[in-house]
């Protein structure tokens, strides 16, 4: 599998986990979801760097 699909698939897979555990707990979910964009972001950014 391409290394982009895998981190973009990583990325999608950690919001959806941050998302559904937020509504476990009953934060309010506009802030939740801004949470979840930035950390899978950073997960495809911290992916992408190939030192």
């Amino acid at each position: 599998m391409n290394d982009t699909i895998k981190r973009a698939l990583i990325s999608v897979a950690v919001f959806a986990v941050i998302y559904f555990l937020s509504l476990c707990i009953g934060v309010p979910s506009r802030e939740i979801r801004f949470l979840g964009t930035v950390i899978g972001t950073g997960c495809y950014w911290i992916g992408s760097n190939k030192r």
